[in-house]
């Protein structure tokens, strides 16, 4: 029996040529052991909801929210985010693409994805700015023109600002009163606006503090809504991708909401199920526009038949998921047209593949590799130029930086966004998996993230099932593909080397998925009794009540002898053939001395001879392999038995002669007295004489 390191699954890449960072990424260390990390999602949103919920925001503010694009946020509310379904979509981001890696191909979180689901502008200018040295004075006065308050010296940690400054400022005042001016509500809508772009939007992984460098360009309030938000939050998002798949981290920001959303809409094994949507009329007030598609899920669910917070499940649905499970497509034509305006401002740019910017932040927007997301055909894509250390660069350490003149080399893609937008054919239908694109992506990519190399006794809880799931499918896929090579005619030393193959892969495959006991026991996995759809009907003829009938009889129950001519071995065709019955008996080397050498039937490749009528569909090139080759020529049964002139051409390696007639031997009567075929014998008595008389069949 084959030991336990047999056989290892190689979860790849089997070309590293694309994900050449795979020795830091943390897939590496959960398989080879260190599974049970579970990312910190740092956010500083509680409060803010909390706030809302308590205050709904004046219909006034929320007016001039509404023209700066960041309504959609607020108008989503929030999920609960499932730090466990972070992490399992993490495992799958590979920074060198910027895609989500999985079985059905690469996967991205696009400007499609930002504008339809929060509403967020993708076109506009960039959110780059310059970060002068400030002191704690200059900060408190910029929130007293801004902001409408002073924070006090000890709400400043740097140049950020403790959330729980802001919360105590908006809980003073929660409402306007009507005889607000336009500079109240403006500094009001600031305060609101500042605490979604720096703590849901742009949330760092210091937890509790509003990055200030954000403040200022809300200044001019006419002027926010000329941002790209939505690049921005996309860019910030992709950092923080990039750097939790590293195997050094253990926590990860940026706008989480968005990448679990992005996860329900298309993952059909990891969203819950929509039970009833939520009463928002005391938070949002009527004659508002309606919110993007994510305020649909601001709902109750059901969690039936969908897990939460277990990491070990969602990603051992991440391994074995198959293509009916993601949905390529969400975003159907008529969906579109039924959002609101501001969910679709953008469209002409969503396939543009562009850098997008965040201050500091700079990552690229690949929508080439992802086209299938847009109803396209999907391409092999071009390379992507990678810096293994673009996500090692941020603003600590560079005051007084413009990031307009830090990023010159890029923006003028972004400035002429138009000319990079990716086209393709439309396609009809879903990939073959045969398609060369898939072909091609097999190779470059980590095929699964969970390694089960523990018994299931020793694991508490649920036990990962895709590796083994795999390792089986590989092996009879490599046994499959080899059937085939073989062609019709496979030579007797191929046949040889085909069972030993059959053999060792069975019993490796056995091994590595906990099944190794089942090696040396017979496999029998069909029922005793006979059930009645399974019996052949009668063969019906003339004459059955007298000699010719019991004949029939006898020879349906295989006890008399007949000589089988042209209409009888027609008959004899029709009859399913034996069923095979795998054993465990030793295979002996091929041309080993002790092996005769065993000659082979012209019509050993014939599909009637294995699969009778009944051919199945896909075996168009395989051979007959549904017993061994020693097995079905071994002289173990009196009736398969070769005479004289056969043996010595056999013997020779020849092909035996062809039987016009097969030989049925003789069988004993129960009496033991005479044989069964002395039952066609008459006896005439004519006197005391006694004469047998044996009628003949005649020879016409």
């Amino acid at each position: 029996m084959a030991s336990n390191n047999t056989y290892q699954l190689d979860p790849g890449p089997l070309d590293p040529s694309v994900l050449t960072e795979q020795l830091t990424h943390r897939s590496r260390d959960i398989w080879i052991g260190n599974d049970n990390m579970i990312l910190n999602t740092r956010k500083c949103d509680g409060k803010f909801w909390d706030l809302v919920n308590e205050h709904p925001i004046h219909p006034r503010v929320l007016d001039v929210i509404r023209l700066s694009g960041l309504y959609g946020v607020y108008r989503s509310h929030r999920p609960v985010v499932d730090r466990s379904l972070i992490t399992s979509l993490v495992e799958r981001w590979r920074p060198e693409t910027h895609t989500f890696h999985f079985k059905t191909g690469e996967a991205t979180i696009t400007l499609q994805d930002v504008e339809i689901l929060y509403g967020l502008p993708v076109k506009g200018n960039p959110v780059l700015g310059c970060e002068p040295q400030r002191t704690i004075v200059d900060w408190q006065n910029i929130c007293q023109r801004l902001l409408g308050f002073t924070p006090h010296t000890h709400d400043f940690k740097h140049s950020s600002l403790k959330v729980s400054a802001l919360n105590a400022h908006l809980r003073l005042q929660p409402q306007l009163s009507d005889l607000a001016t336009q500079d109240m509500v403006n500094e009001k809508a600031r305060c609101y606006m500042f605490w979604m772009i720096a703590g849901l939007m742009l949330a760092d992984t210091s937890g509790g503090l509003l990055k200030l460098m954000y403040l200022p360009m809300l200044e001019d309030i006419t002027a926010v809504g000329s941002y790209s938000w939505g690049s921005a939050t996309l860019a910030f998002l992709y950092r923080f991708l990039c750097k939790a798949s590293q195997s050094t981290q253990n926590e990860i920001a940026g706008f989480l909401p968005l990448l679990q959303i992005w996860a329900w809409e298309r993952v059909t094994v990891l969203r819950p199920q929509i039970v009833a949507q939520r009463d928002t009329r005391n938070i949002f007030p009527v004659g508002l526009p309606r919110g993007p598609h994510a305020a649909r899920w601001f709902a109750h669910f059901s969690w039936t038949n969908t897990t939460k917070h277990v990491l070990r499940v969602f990603r051992d649905a991440l391994d074995s998921m198959t293509e009916d499970q993601f949905i390529w497509e969400p975003y159907s034509v008529d969906l579109i047209e039924s959002l609101p305006d501001y969910c679709r401002v953008g469209r002409d740019i969503w396939r543009a593949r562009v850098p997008i910017f965040c201050w500091d932040v700079v990552e690229v927007h690949l929508p080439d590799r992802v086209m299938r997301q847009f109803g396209l055909v999907q391409e092999i894509p071009s390379p992507f130029p990678f810096d293994a250390t673009h996500f090692h660069h941020d603003r600590r350490g560079r005051p007084n930086t413009n990031w307009e003149l830090e990023h010159a080399q890029w923006l003028p893609f972004w400035n002429h966004i138009d000319q990079y937008v990716c086209n393709a054919p439309i396609i009809h239908g879903s990939l073959r998996y045969d398609d060369p694109y898939l072909i091609w992506f097999r190779r470059i990519t980590r095929f699964v993230i969970g390694n089960p190399t523990s018994r299931p006794q020793q694991l508490q809880g649920y036990v990962p099932n895709a590796t083994a799931y795999e390792t089986m499918a590989r092996h009879i896929h490599l046994m499959v593909n080899k059937a085939i090579s073989l062609g019709d005619n496979p030579s007797m030393e191929e046949f040889y080397i085909f069972r030993a193959m059959v053999r060792d892969e069975g019993s490796n495959c056995l091994t590595y998925v906990q099944e190794a006991d089942r090696i040396n026991v017979q496999a029998n996995y069909r029922r005793d009794e006979v059930q009645s759809d399974h019996l052949h009907p009668p063969i019906r003829r003339r004459g059955k009540g007298g000699v010719a009938g019991r004949r029939v009889r006898a020879v349906e129950r295989g006890r008399a002898l007949i000589e089988m001519g042209d209409e009888d071995q027609a008959t004899q065709d029709v009859q399913a053939p034996p069923e095979y019955e795998p054993t465990n008996t030793e295979i002996v080397p091929y041309m080993t001395p002790q092996t005769p050498q065993i000659s082979r039937d012209p019509s050993i490749s014939s599909h009637e001879n294995v699969f009778g009528s009944y051919r199945p569909q896909h075996f168009e090139n395989a051979p007959n392999f549904t017993s061994s080759p020693v097995e079905g020529n071994e002289l173990n049964n009196s009736n398969n038995e070769l005479n004289d002139d056969e043996t010595e051409d056999a013997s020779q390696g020849g092909e035996p002669s062809v039987k016009k007639k097969r030989i049925i031997f003789p069988k004993l009567c129960g009496t033991g007295s005479h044989h069964l075929n002395e039952h066609g014998q008459k006896k005439k008595t004519k006197g005391n004489k006694v004469s047998v008389v044996t009628k003949k069949k005649n020879q016409g």
